[in-house]
């Protein structure tokens, strides 16, 4: 199985699908472990932006102050 089927087969997740209840979700333990972990994610990844060179970051595509206003925002947003 090559790594684009693998990406085909994994389930298609929304931004904020650990915030919606689904039916059938009765387990709030779960529910609320499925948001720290989105929001842990958010912050690592805003944390990781952050640490970026201006080199890096034009490498994917962002200037200086568009990377630090991202890293600059609050985990739950």
């Amino acid at each position: 199985m090559s790594t684009i089927d693998t990406i085909r087969l994994s389930p298609q997740r929304t931004e904020n699908s650990a915030f919606r209840a689904s039916p059938g979700d009765g387990n709030i333990l779960a529910r609320l472990w499925r948001v720290y972990c989105t929001l842990a994610a958010k912050r690592r990844s805003r944390l990781e932006l952050g640490d970026l060179s201006v080199d890096q970051l034009k490498d994917i595509g962002l200037t200086e102050a568009e990377a630090r206003r991202e890293a600059a925002r609050p985990f739950w947003r």
